[in-house]
Formats: structure tokens, sequence, C-alpha cells
């Protein structure tokens, strides 16, 4: 599936009001997931004059940094044809959403539908949290999720394009644009220990970062 790139404007819009909520951002090569500066993680920013002078020299996809941002970000991959693992196995359990799904049940818990949430081009669905008591945990991918299968954790040394970046695949959307809730305390009990996390600098330093293009 191709998707036209949105207008430079509309980009670098999405990329303001970021940053309007205190989120750090830095720019994606157009149409793509790819950074296109190097050492993102400290160039990332919300300082908006910075922001406009990068997305004032193309249609560049917006890259959030969820650590930074005081963030976590829970990504619910889509199988696409995969089986879950076998541990994973049972009526119903299909994807991401279903593993975390049943995770929630378990702890009679409610899925957390209400907070701020990014549907993927791939129909993979993110949702946003504040960290867990201040502090970031790292990232988490596939397998190793301590969370599960299909339930990555995007924080510490990881990014997320945020609407309304497009891929060949398609754009991102939001798909609730309710507030970021806390972190729910069940998933919390499920992070490794605060050893293996690391205290998020939030938005203390974004005035002495820079945003150069190349």
């Amino acid at each position: 599936m191709s998707t036209d790139h949105p207008p430079r404007q509309t980009l670098k819009s999405a990329a303001l009001a970021a940053a309007a909520r205190g989120w750090r951002v830095f720019p994606l090569r157009p149409g793509t997931t790819t950074p296109a500066v190097q050492n993102w993680q400290q160039k990332a920013t919300s300082d908006t004059h910075k922001i406009n002078a990068a997305w004032d020299h193309g249609p560049y996809n917006v890259g959030l940094a969820p650590c930074l941002s005081g963030l976590l970000v829970l990504d619910l991959v889509p199988a696409n044809g995969e089986l879950p693992p076998l541990r994973h196995r049972s009526p119903g359990i299909q994807d991401g959403a279903d593993i975390l799904a049943d995770l929630t049940d378990k702890e009679g818990a409610r899925f957390p539908v209400e907070t701020f949430s990014v549907l993927t081009p791939g129909r993979g669905l993110q949702l946003y949290f504040t960290h867990p008591h201040g502090r970031c945990p790292q990232a988490s991918l596939g397998a190793d999720s301590p969370l599960g299968w299909h339930v990555a954790i995007r924080s510490a040394d990881s990014f997320v394009p945020l609407p309304v970046s497009t891929t060949a695949e398609g754009a991102y959307e939001i798909a609730h644009p309710g507030r970021v809730s806390a972190w729910p305390d069940y998933l919390a009990r499920k992070l490794p220990t605060a050893a293996s996390s690391r205290t998020c600098p939030g938005r203390a330093a974004t005035q002495q970062e820079a945003l150069p293009i190349g």
C-alpha cells in the first residue's frame, strides 16, 4: 500500500503539537521510520524554534523519544500470520492486543482503553502512559518483552513515529485522543527491577539540545 507524504506544514504542526505537551521529537526520513539525524536521543527536543527550523527543511516524519518525554509506549504488535509461542496458545489469543487483554483479565483489571493511543500502519495499537514511578525501563521488543509475546515496551533507547507520519504501509493515526494515563500498577509489577531501568530526565534539558539536519 502506498501513501503520499503529508504536507510539510502538517508534519511540522504535529511536531509542534507534541512539543506543546512537553514531548521531545526529532525528524524521521520522509515516508520511513528511520531517523534523519544521528544521535537522535541527544537531538530530540521540545524547543519550538528548533522544531520549526528542522521541519522547514522538508516533510520529515515525526519521531518521539518516549523516555525523554516522560512516557512509556506499549506497542501491541499484530501477528501477521504468526502463531503465538506455546505458552501463550489458548482460544482467542492471536496477537499482542489479545496477550495484554488476557494479562489484564487475569489481574482483574480493565483494559486501558482510556489512554492516548495510536493505530500503526500495520494495524497494531500503541498505548501511551506516563512512566512508572518516574523511571523508564529498558525497551523490550518481541519475545524478550516481560509482558509477553508481541507486547513491546518502547521507552529507554527506543522511539515511535507520531501521527501523522506515513510509511509505505500507510499512516500512523490517533486511535483515541484522550489524556495519557499513568502506567498501571499491575503492569509495573511485571517490569524489571529499578536496577535495570533509569531515572528519566523528563523535560529538563530541552533548552540545551540542538536539532541539526544532516
